[in-house]
């Protein structure tokens, strides 16, 4: 009797000890999901739908004091401004504008009757632009006044050749300007047969 109350003790510590054991070596098992862990709570942000670093729905970003140098780098573009205009409207009269007309004509050698006088006339105004054109070569730009030249027309008619000038502007690249214009001029050979002289003028205004 008392043997077998000896190995009843016995076994009673052997089991004691191996459960001891079991508990200190015991492996950590995580619970699944749904056996009542207790569920993370996920960030405000994510939960609403937005950026992590926006401001919220139904919110506004705040804006930037005056003088913060975030708000200098902002480089969305502006709305352009209406133009303004810079100067006023100029008033006033008009500049005048330089005008050349015939003078004076007179033909030598007997041509007296009009229609010849006319003829010449047209033939010598058709060299009023290269007039213009030579006034640019005055020394004192702006003057008004006259030129005048004797020119030879010969029998056969043809271009004429500038003998004498009369002008009081000054200029000489100005007056050989006018001969060159008035000798590039083709005329019709005289009605009588000879060699013609004329004396023509211009003067050139402002207007």
């Amino acid at each position: 009797m008392q043997k077998r109350n000896v190995v009843r003790l016995l076994v009673s510590l052997s089991l004691l000890v191996s459960g001891c054991v079991r508990d200190r070596i015991r492996p950590v098992t995580h619970p699944e999901p749904g056996e009542g862990a207790p569920e993370a709570e996920a960030p405000v942000a994510t939960r609403a739908g937005v950026v992590p670093g926006s401001p919220a729905p139904g919110t506004s970003e705040p804006s930037a004091p005056p003088g913060d140098p975030a708000a200098s780098s902002d480089t969305r573009p502006v709305a352009p401004r209406a133009l303004v205009a810079r100067y006023p409207e100029l008033t006033g009269p008009p500049l005048p504008e330089l005008s050349v007309k015939s003078f004076g004509l007179h033909l030598g050698g007997g041509a007296k009757d009009e229609d010849t006088r006319a003829a010449f006339l047209r033939q010598l105004e058709h060299g009023f632009p290269d007039y213009l054109e030579c006034y640019r070569e005055l020394e004192t730009p702006g003057k008004e006044g006259t030129f005048g030249a004797d020119l030879r027309i010969d029998a056969q008619g043809g271009r004429a050749r500038v003998e004498q000038t009369r002008t009081k502007l000054s200029g000489e690249e100005f007056k050989q300007c006018m001969v060159r214009s008035i000798e590039a001029l083709r005329f019709k050979a005289p009605p009588s047969g000879r060699a013609l002289m004329v004396s023509y003028s211009v003067k050139f205004s402002w207007r």
